[in-house]
């Protein structure tokens, strides 16, 4: 898809069972810096197979990341919310996505779903689920239509001690998930949503008004 462009996996968590991978450049020299390919086993929302992009954020507290970096004896980049993470383009498409997104959904003839999910230092969560279907966004098993921009207001809300990030994903049920599944159908989604990645990644031309 990227002409050449070389990637490479990252997986998450570092030990026993990793039910999440990622793609992303290998040109990328801190990998949650940028806008990634993900793949998610997940039970607590399905469970399901889970197949999309995802942007991270990182902490903004630059005490929190310095003591960070010197507990764990890696680059304060690792930590620090700096100029260099694809958050900070992610976070002013938000309010004017919704066409890319909603030509995702009928592209794929799916339901998609949105996740905000940020965990303090500490253990406080703050997460929050979306779905979208028939042209409008929702929470996850509500009923009624949520205006777009109470995406933008969540994602925006100050969380400087904070580590999260969004996953925009399709799900694959577990049922569909037999060796018979065409890997296509996942690199399917990954094509789909990449016009919305390169966005995020500051390598699309594309205009959000069109």
């Amino acid at each position: 898809m990227y002409d050449g462009e070389t990637f490479r996996i990252r997986s998450w968590p570092q030990r026993g069972f990793r039910d999440t991978l990622w793609w992303y450049e290998t040109s990328v020299v801190t990998p949650g810096q940028a806008a990634s390919y993900s793949l998610k086993v997940d039970n607590k929302r399905g469970p399901n197979l889970y197949v999309g992009i995802s942007v991270e954020k990182a902490y903004e507290n630059e005490d929190l990341a310095h003591s960070l970096a010197s507990k764990t004896n890696s680059p304060v980049r690792v930590w620090l919310l700096d100029d260099n993470w694809d958050w900070h383009r992610f976070l002013p498409s938000l309010p004017e996505i919704k066409p890319l997104v909603l030509s995702t959904a009928k592209a794929l003839q799916s339901t998609l779903y949105f996740w905000l999910e940020f965990g303090h230092y500490g253990g406080k969560r703050d997460d929050q689920y979306f779905s979208v279907s028939q042209d409008n966004l929702y929470w996850r098993g509500g009923f009624r239509p949520v205006k777009w921009d109470a995406l933008y207001k969540l994602a925006s809300e100050s969380r400087p001690d904070a580590w999260g990030g969004i996953y925009l994903v399709k799900a694959f049920s577990l049922n569909d998930c037999t060796p018979y599944l065409d890997e296509a159908m996942l690199v399917e989604v990954f094509r789909v949503m990449r016009p919305i990645r390169d966005l995020w990644r500051g390598s699309s031309s594309h205009h959000l008004t069109s």
